[in-house]
């Protein structure tokens, strides 16, 4: 029996169904959809993070902080996509001791990155729009900005990590929570603290700088249009392509906004009903809801890259440009290949003029 199971003395391993019931349809449904975000997240996050690691001339200062975003989503999506859904669907903890406090750690750290990431670049705009002949952030200062808001994530854990505990209950079932007791009242407030420092923050300041960035381009833009001198051309294209980016930085922050607002309410909602020991909803609501939420934040993860790329032509060329080289790169090893073997074997020469196409530049030279 579960009572059995669950006994400290029971030496032996009979696991007790206590999975959440969630019919077979439904089951299969989450982990196409799981599997689907997990993938695509790992791809386009990937594809992002190696363009700026490859092309040196995008390594500007709002690429190096969305590469940062990038960084962060795949980080979620190797430790928290699986482990968090795996765990909740089971009931208990199968991935041992280390792996409780690192996906604590993890998971708690990079609902913190992004948001205050998006602000770092907020800020960068606006101070480049407001002040643009003043000296502008360096790529080795958003650097480390980058590296303090990583390390500052764990700051702000750090009271939700001495609460976590790992326990086993007899030889088979193991456990990871945060255990808060006799000051349970203290979990809910530091989770409405941290969702404040985590959410509000930064979207006031995200907010603030965009309002101004829109009231600056748009004051500029008119100005322009009431000259209507060809000899302004460079700056209305110079505001278009702000506005552009913009829109690319509005959209980011629009998807962390809407991905992250249903997992933070279910949060809440949860520690409303740990402490005070109320039941808000059903226990089967309750689980189609947590798995909801939870894919829709992992959603996040996937839509950046896709925003980004669909909304930057050069990153776009970027990526068809790795491909290509990287194609170009292995054709040109199996020609080599295929030549070397015929000058020793064959008499016959080969159809393909090997000297035009090995020394024909590589598409890494191609300016965008």
């Amino acid at each position: 029996s579960m009572d059995d199971s669950l006994d400290p003395f029971n030496t032996t391993c009979d696991l007790p169904n206590d999975q959440i019931s969630i019919p077979l349809p439904l089951k299969l449904l989450l982990v196409s959809a799981y599997l689907f975000v997990g993938v695509t997240s790992l791809i386009g996050n990937f594809l992002v993070l190696l363009v700026v690691i490859l092309r040196r001339q995008t390594r500007t200062v709002t690429n190096l902080f969305i590469s940062s975003v990038s960084a962060a989503d795949l980080v979620i999506t190797f430790v928290s996509l699986w482990a968090t859904p795996v765990a909740f669907y089971e009931r208990r903890w199968i991935f041992g001791e280390v792996m409780c406090y690192v996906v604590s750690a993890i998971q708690g750290a990079s609902l913190i990155w992004a948001p205050f990431t998006l602000a770092a670049i907020a800020v960068d705009r606006y101070m480049l729009v407001s002040s643009p002949y003043k000296p502008q952030m360096s790529a080795k200062t958003s650097l480390f900005v980058i590296i303090g808001i990583w390390s500052g994530a764990f700051l702000v854990l750090t009271p939700m990590l001495q609460h976590v505990e790992y326990f086993k209950v007899g030889e088979c079932n193991s456990f990871c929570i945060e255990f808060w007791e006799p000051t349970s009242e203290l979990r809910l407030v530091y989770g409405i603290c941290v969702l404040m420092i985590r959410s509000g923050l930064p979207l006031i300041v995200i907010s603030f700088c965009h309002w101004r960035i829109a009231t600056i381009l748009a004051s500029h833009g008119r100005k322009l249009m009431e000259r209507r001198n060809t000899s302004e051309a460079t700056s209305a294209s110079d505001i278009k392509r702000k506005q552009r980016l913009q829109k690319l930085l509005l959209s980011m922050v629009l998807i962390f906004a809407v991905s992250s607002f249903p997992i933070d309410l279910f949060n809440v909602l949860q520690d409303i009903q740990l402490v005070y020991h109320m039941s808000i909803i059903s226990d089967e609501a309750k689980n189609v809801l947590f798995f909801l939420c939870h894919w829709i934040a992992m959603a996040g993860c996937l839509l950046n890259p896709l925003v980004y790329a669909w909304h930057n032509d050069n990153f776009r060329a970027h990526i068809k440009n790795l491909c290509l080289s990287k194609r170009s790169s292995s054709f040109k090893t199996i020609v080599t290949n295929a030549s070397r073997i015929d000058r020793t074997h064959s008499r016959m020469d080969l159809p393909l003029n090997t000297t035009t196409l090995l020394d024909a530049p590589d598409n890494d030279d191609v300016k965008l």
